[in-house]
C-alpha cells in the first residue's frame, strides 16, 4: 500500500500550485474540509477520495516534477494520468 502521507502531501502541493482553482467554490471548500478532517494514516477510502479530486485537477501549469509524482501515483492506483486528462479537455 502506498504511504498515505504521500497522497495527502501531494494534494496539498496541488492546492498550493492552484491545480484546483477552476473548481466551483463548493467543491474547493469540500476539498479543504476533507483535508482538515484527515488524520494519518489515511484509510484506502480517504486516499481514493483525494485521488478523485486529482481527477479534476488542472495540470496546465503544474511544475514537471510535481506532475510526474502525481501521475506515478495515479498510474499505481490504476487511474489515468493528469496530462492525458488535460489533453482531452483541450480537444473539446
Amino acid at each position: 500500500m502506498l504511504q498515505s502521507n504521500t497522497v495527502l502531501s501531494l494534494t496539498m502541493d496541488l492546492l498550493a500550485h492552484k491545480a484546483f482553482n477552476h473548481l466551483r467554490d463548493e467543491d474547493l471548500s469540500a476539498l479543504h474540509r476533507l483535508i482538515l478532517k484527515l488524520t494519518e494514516p489515511l484509510t484506502p477510502i480517504q486516499q481514493n477520495l483525494l485521488l478523485t479530486f486529482w481527477n479534476h485537477a488542472s495540470a496546465a501549469e503544474l511544475p514537471a516534477p510535481l506532475l510526474h509524482r502525481c501521475n506515478s501515483i495515479l498510474i499505481q492506483f490504476g487511474r489515468r494520468p493528469l496530462e492525458f486528462m488535460e489533453m482531452e479537455a483541450e480537444m473539446y
